[in-house]
């Protein structure tokens, strides 16, 4: 894990991944079993409990397996296609990557045209296209994840599960920050609880009531999560 990879616990990464999908949501169990069968990353299954923190990709990959779950893919199938994707594209992490697809039935990456991950690499017609959708799209219609180029492959750069809300690796290690600042909305949230009103934080960080707001509805769906 580099330095700037973001650090993640799994009891955390749980909570940001049951708050962002509204559908099926996961809780910190299945989280748990997903890392310790190889998803995101096969080093996890030997690697000791004490040591299970995730990156960045990690966490970005957790949400396709999310948005996988929700468009109806059994966790077996998504396991095979994880392990397929990691040789066909040659990352590590695949499930960050950019150019995932899916059918009703397949998953699909575009190099150099549509490739049925599910059938092992066979290549489809151009007009497939006309089908498929957006990994992420089971989870929601907003293009919310900012990519970069990294290895050939168009990779999760950052992750703004919120309005106003951003999670970017350079930034405080990847932990939720008003978009566009440093503050941590953990920061914002204690301050609140601590009595100080919506208005005078905005105006203590010059920020905009709007972004505190955010960052404060963020922080209470999370503070719902067991």
């Amino acid at each position: 894990m580099s330095e700037f990879s973001g650090i993640y616990e799994m009891a955390e990464a749980a909570r940001y991944l049951h708050v962002t999908a509204p559908r099926r949501p996961p809780n910190y169990a299945a989280v748990r079993r997903w890392v310790r069968s190889g998803l995101p990353d096969p080093e996890t299954i030997t690697r000791p409990a004490t040591e299970l923190i995730l990156s960045f990709e990690d966490l970005i990959s957790l949400r396709m397996v999310v948005a996988l779950r929700i468009a109806g893919f059994s966790l077996q199938h998504i396991r095979r296609v994880h392990a397929d994707l990691r040789r066909i594209t040659g990352y590590p992490h695949p499930f960050a990557i950019k150019d995932l697809w899916v059918s009703n039935t397949d998953i699909f990456v575009q190099m150099n045209g549509w490739l049925s991950v599910t059938k092992r690499g066979t290549y489809a017609m151009e007009f497939v296209k006309d089908w498929l959708r957006e990994i992420r799209r089971p989870i929601d219609d907003t293009l919310d994840i900012g990519f970069k180029r990294t290895d050939g492959h168009e990779v999760a750069a950052k992750w703004s599960p919120y309005p106003n809300v951003l999670l970017n690796p350079l930034v405080q290690f990847g932990t939720p920050c008003i978009e566009g600042t440093r503050i941590p909305t953990g920061t914002v949230w204690d301050m609140y609880r601590a009595g100080d009103r919506p208005q005078a934080i905005a105006n203590n960080y010059r920020v905009s009531i709007t972004q505190i707001e955010s960052a404060l509805e963020w922080e209470k769906e999370l503070a719902h999560i067991a």
